[in-house]
């Protein structure tokens, strides 16, 4: 599991930092989040908690499909993998739990494209599959790119 973790954090640091990147903020649930450029088809999303102690340092991995991008509104879908590399010192499973992640990114602004609010719906079940949730979550974002995304180009 060791390894596996260690090549799931290289592939996300190798993505990022190729790519254009969008940066989220989910106030209400003090959650960070890095993506991979949100106007592809594909992306890849990072999240992690913060406001917490590192031995409890939640983190979320998952790859983004966005069914229908328009000028105003991306919205996608996303299945992922909860997991916490701190567990390691404690001897305990890395995984939490898996999830899916039905969203939106509304674009509110016609002249700054770039800046989105995001809303996801976030069916979660831990890893032995007794128990989980519907989490929410509302946030800010900014998507990184070369230029400002004026007019749409997938219309």
């Amino acid at each position: 599991m060791k390894k596996f973790i260690s090549i799931l954090v290289f592939i996300t640091i190798q993505t990022i930092l190729f790519s254009q990147v969008a940066i989220s903020y989910f106030p209400f649930q003090s959650i960070l989040s890095i993506s991979t450029n949100t106007e592809k088809i594909l992306f890849v999303d990072y999240k992690i908690e913060t406001n917490n102690f590192i031995s409890n340092l939640n983190m979320e991995f998952s790859p983004k499909f966005n069914l229908k991008r328009t000028e105003w509104i991306n919205y996608y879908i996303g299945a992922g993998l909860s997991f916490n590399p701190a567990n390691l010192y404690a001897d305990l499973p890395i995984t939490n739990g898996y999830f899916i992640d039905f969203g939106l990114r509304a674009k509110p602004f016609i002249k700054i494209r770039n800046f989105q609010v995001v809303f996801e719906i976030s069916p979660y079940i831990n890893k032995e599959f007794k128990s989980g949730n519907i989490r929410t979550r509302i946030g800010l974002a900014w998507n990184f790119t070369n230029k400002l995304c004026k007019k749409s180009s997938h219309e």
